[in-house]
């Protein structure tokens, strides 16, 4: 069963040391279900950032806009021991993570980590010194994508890209998305695959997913997309691949190896504004195969989900040309979107008996 709020919150916090750990539990459920990060930095104080902004913690587990001697300051010691447990007290087994910038808890929950590159003779680095932490709060909004599959899916699904800036939501539609196109919101339950390389999609523990990603979908935890992709086209046979961030020429050919054995394909990609997007060398190859018939570009708004710019993606005279939506699709598209964690219910097979 989907973990609540208040679990969630919970589960992320549990790496954090001791002390501050225990003055973030008296935070209000009603407080910590609009939490996204927690960022601990070296002798500063500890910030927590909600749909209302940045704010202090206090001794009194409490949130304040304003700095005084009561808000909680994070140790070098606290960040050590927070970085130990995030790792399992292996930070070797975890070095290369480290080096990538995050580290994924159970839960999906992504810990962001800041230090001193040392450069080695082979040009690779290590990560030391590690002065400041951001824990991101994994969740699962039911309802986030209905707008892609009620306004962009009502006749055919289609392969589409999402793009946004850090934080902006991709993680949350491309989550809700699965579940809706795997569950008969589209009034057939799609063969789904969800290729989650990091965790942070189907967010597992212990062997089970603790995000409902559908009732026909598989899930690919840990491997490499290009393995991923080529295990599901061998023996999974399936309508739609899914998967996160794609940043590599190697990534880009996956997908293109999959479009070519009629699978659609639903993938994010970070981008800061409109100007990077249609720059951004990678979407241009992607719309170059004439597979992506929406990118879906999302604003830089404390809102995850928040629909920036919608372009159709049609291919003429052999050039591609972005469409804008028209704009009362787009305004329909808003309004569907809504940060509640009502469970939006699949109509297809139902017994008509049940309420």
């Amino acid at each position: 069963m989907p973990l609540s709020d208040r679990n969630r919150f919970e589960q992320a916090i549990n790496i954090i040391s001791t002390r501050i750990k225990l003055i973030l539990l008296q935070l209000p459920d009603n407080m910590t279900e609009e939490i996204y990060e927690i960022r601990l930095r070296t002798n500063k104080p500890v910030i927590i950032v909600t749909s209302a902004g940045s704010s202090f913690l206090t001794e009194k587990g409490k949130l304040t806009k304003i700095y005084s001697d009561n808000c909680v300051l994070s140790s070098i010691q606290e960040i050590s021991d927070t970085l130990n447990r995030a790792c399992s007290y292996s930070i070797h087994s975890f070095q290369q993570s480290i080096n990538n910038g995050f580290i994924t808890i159970d839960g999906g929950h992504r810990i962001g980590v800041c230090g001193t590159a040392v450069f080695l003779p082979d040009r690779s680095f290590n990560v030391k010194d590690i002065s400041s932490l951001n824990i991101r709060i994994a969740r699962q909004v039911f309802g986030a994508a209905r707008f892609i599959t009620d306004s962009l899916m009502k006749n055919e699904v289609k392969s589409i890209i999402i793009a946004g800036p850090p934080s902006s939501g991709k993680t949350t539609l491309l989550r809700d998305f699965a579940y809706r196109i795997s569950s008969g919101f589209l009034n057939d339950l799609y063969k789904t695959v969800v290729i989650d390389e990091r965790g942070e999609l189907s967010a597992p523990h212990c062997g089970v997913t603790q995000n409902d990603l559908g009732m026909n979908t598989d899930i690919l935890i840990n491997y490499k997309k290009r393995d991923a992709v080529e295990i599901s086209l061998r023996s999974l046979s399936p309508d739609y691949i899914i998967f996160d961030e794609i940043c590599t020429d190697e990534d880009v050919e996956s997908i293109k190896s999959g479009l070519n054995s009629g699978v659609k394909f639903a993938v994010s990609v970070h981008c800061g504004n409109e100007m990077e997007l249609k720059e951004k060398s990678i979407i241009k190859i992607l719309t170059d195969t004439n597979a992506f018939a929406y990118i879906i570009l999302l604003s830089n708004s404390m809102k995850p989900g928040a629909v920036n710019k919608i372009y159709k993606t049609e291919s003429k005279k052999d050039e591609t040309v972005w469409t804008d939506i028209n704009p009362s699709v787009l305004d329909s598209c808003r309004c569907s979107y809504s940060l509640t964690d009502e469970k939006q219910n699949s109509s297809f097979g139902k017994d008509s008996n049940t309420d």
